[in-house]
Order: structure tokens, then C-alpha cells, then sequence
């Protein structure tokens, strides 16, 4: 097709921009879409924090919610970091609320013989087999003492030891002194 200056149109290269054009725009609207939904669960995160919660933070800083205050900058929370046992090893620190990366969900894993990982499933089913299995121990150790009351003493027999040879070392000579009583 000609136009009205004479230049023919590239119609594949048209369609080519306008796709890209679509593409960019779906990918501007799930993106924004997404932001909003993480921003949603971050303030209901944020709006049902309580004191005694167990936390992350965006650095890493694991911790116990202790005090948890309003203030004109926002949510302020002091955590308590540390060894839980011994509160001389514990810290305090006060940080914004907006560094809060999400409550503290982690969990010891188990992991079977082969070093694989149990999921929470199986994890009840692992505790009735080592309950049977110390259950088992506990009566082999209850039938061991009537067995061994059955049992014939065995001979004791003398145990053979063998002494190490000492080296003789002999007392080196002295040197020969002239005697000069003339």
C-alpha cells in the first residue's frame, strides 16, 4: 500500500510495536497489582503484631516482641534478642515497625538416617515408631537381669602380663688422668 508522501508501509513492523507496547502495559498492571497485594499483607502483618510475637526482621535480626507503642513516626517495638535462657545475654533493641519482615516461622527440621528431610506429616508417624522402638529397648533391659540370673558364671582366667626388658646402659668411662707423683 502506498501513502499519501509515496512511501510504502511496513505492516510487520506496525503489528511488532503494538505487541510490545501490549506486553509492557500487562506487565506494568500484574506488577502494580502484585505491590498493592504485598503492601495489604505487610499493614494487616503490621496492625496484628502483639506483644510475646516472635519475629524477623528485614536484616535478619530474629527476636521477641516485648513492647509495642504508638507513636507521630508510626509503630515503634522493642525486641529482645538473644539466648532466652540467660537475660544477661539478652538485648534490646527499639526499631521501626516497617522493618518487621514477618513473624518468626521457622522450625527445627528432622531429618531421617540418609540425612533427607521428614515433612510434618510424617513427623507424628516418626514419633510412634521411636516411642516403639524405646518402648522395645526398655523391655530387653527389663528381661536382660532374668537372663543373666539363668546363665552359668564363666571361669575367670589369669591374664598374662608381659614386663618390658630394661635396657642396660652402661656408665660411660671416665677419661684417663695422668697421676704425676714423681
Amino acid at each position: 500500500m502506498i501513502n499519501l508522501l509515496g512511501a510504502e508501509t511496513n505492516w510487520g513492523s506496525i503489528i511488532g510495536l503494538v505487541v510490545l507496547l501490549g506486553l509492557a502495559v500487562v506487565y506494568l498492571f500484574f506488577g502494580f497489582k502484585n505491590r498493592k497485594k504485598q503492601q495489604e499483607q505487610v499493614i494487616k502483618m503490621m496492625n496484628e503484631l502483639k506483644k510475646g510475637d516472635k519475629i524477623v526482621t528485614n536484616a535478619g535480626i530474629y527476636g521477641e516482641i516485648v513492647s509495642l507503642r504508638e507513636t507521630n513516626m508510626g509503630k515503634v517495638v522493642t525486641i529482645k534478642t538473644g539466648d532466652d535462657d540467660d537475660s544477661k545475654k539478652a538485648s534490646y533493641i527499639t526499631l521501626n515497625a516497617s522493618v518487621i519482615l514477618g513473624i518468626d516461622q521457622k522450625q527445627d527440621l528432622i531429618l531421617d538416617e540418609n540425612g533427607n528431610v521428614i515433612e510434618p506429616e510424617d513427623k507424628e508417624a516418626l514419633k510412634e515408631e521411636v516411642l516403639k522402638e524405646k518402648a522395645e529397648k526398655e523391655e530387653e533391659k527389663t528381661e536382660e537381669p532374668e537372663e543373666k540370673t539363668e546363665e552359668k558364671p564363666k571361669k575367670k582366667t589369669a591374664k598374662k602380663t608381659t614386663k618390658k626388658a630394661e635396657a642396660k646402659v652402661e656408665p660411660k668411662a671416665e677419661p684417663a688422668t695422668a697421676d704425676t707423683n714423681n
